[in-house]
């Protein structure tokens, strides 16, 4: 049987300036992700980079909770995430890397490492 590739949805949470904001957002493919990585690091990000940005978080966003002014929902569009503030864009962007790219929450979860030794250590009397 073959196995069906189901896309895996990250749910970003924030605290400090973005406090309050969650953003489910869909893991990109290896490709997508070392373009997305070599886009952040570039030296000069210019207005092709930063559109480029843009494009594949809003093309990546499943849902979030940003409202506006008055309460209502912002609907996830590629003009929503144009309209937010640069910090906001890089915050969310980096964050999403960071759960693409880094360990997962439960490595190891089932690991000893670090736990007390069982029983009693020795004492220099008893040497």
């Amino acid at each position: 049987m073959a196995r069906r590739r189901i896309p895996r949805i990250y749910t970003l949470e924030f605290d400090g300036e973005l406090e309050g904001l969650t953003v489910r957002v869909k893991s990109i493919k290896f490709g997508k992700v070392r373009q997305l990585l070599a886009l952040m690091d570039a030296e000069n990000q210019d207005a092709e980079t930063m559109d480029e940005i843009a494009r594949m978080l809003a093309q990546s966003i499943v849902s979030w909770d940003f409202e506006d002014e008055y309460g209502q929902p912002i609907p996830v569009t590629q003009e929503a995430v144009d309209d937010l503030e640069f910090g906001e864009v890089m915050a969310i962007t980096n964050k999403w890397l960071d759960n693409i790219t880094g360990p997962t929450p439960d490595l190891g979860k089932d690991s000893n490492s670090g736990g007390s030794f069982p029983g009693q250590p020795l004492t220099m009397a008893a040497l």
